[in-house]
């Protein structure tokens, strides 16, 4: 078995047998189960009646650990420490630095916010799922998710970044189209509410989004996304 194994990985083909009569063989899948955590704060708004609906602002802190055959690695053959500096580190980033902003000017907040850091993206988006089935507030209450997944890679001839989930409100248009104007930077909309990041997971039960990212590279769930690029 480990010879055939050996050369499957190696030719990137399937090997054929040819043995006399027959093979009879068994296999166990065995789960392995840890204990991962989102990790969220609130800020409470200032407005007596407003501050009892939420703004969610999120970005997912997991990465590939060290990569390898079955992690989301693309180069599944290099066991290697994967940082994951654009995925996600630069939205955590983000999320830490709103936090900050935010809080020093909570005075005139109106609506209440809350910031969360998810876990278990890159497996499914197992922690923003779990959020929404087990939510912190009335999901109903929430005017909107804005997420930031790869925000650390902004093109400098392009200079355009992309904001997802235009199409999930009827007022996306229309203020994007009045923040955008004098930015260094160029807009890219794309109207759906669902992809593969954790604002899919409140678009799935009808919260409004906006998805923020500054776009893909070769670099993308590689080791080498690291933070001097």
């Amino acid at each position: 078995i480990a010879a055939l194994e050996s050369e499957i990985k190696e030719n990137k083909k399937p090997v054929s047998l040819y043995l006399e009569p027959t093979v009879t063989a068994t296999a166990d899948v065995v789960k392995t189960r840890v204990i991962a955590h989102n990790v969220v704060g609130l800020l409470e708004g200032s407005d007596p009646v407003l501050k009892n609906e939420y703004v969610i602002i999120g970005a997912h802190f997991d990465h590939l650990g060290l990569g390898g055959e079955g992690s989301g690695s693309r180069t599944p053959d290099q066991v290697a420490v994967h940082n994951g500096a654009d995925d996600n580190a630069s939205g955590t980033a983000g999320v830490v630095e709103l936090a900050q902003k935010l809080s020093s000017n909570r005075l005139n907040l109106k609506r209440s916010f809350i910031f969360v850091a998810f876990t278990g993206e890159e497996m499914g988006l197992l922690g923003s799922k779990e959020f929404v089935n087990k939510p912190p507030v009335e999901l109903t209450k929430v005017n909107t998710m804005i997420n930031m997944d790869m925000i650390g890679r902004l093109n400098p001839e392009t200079k355009t970044i992309i904001i997802g989930g235009t199409g999930t409100s009827a007022e996306s248009d229309s203020i994007l189209k009045i923040l955008e104007t004098g930015r260094p930077f160029k807009v890219s909309r794309s109207t759906d509410g669902y992809g593969p990041s954790d604002h899919a997971a409140f678009y799935s039960v009808n919260i409004p989004v906006f998805y923020f990212s500054t776009g893909a590279h070769d670099e993308y769930h590689t080791p080498a996304d690291d933070s001097d690029k």
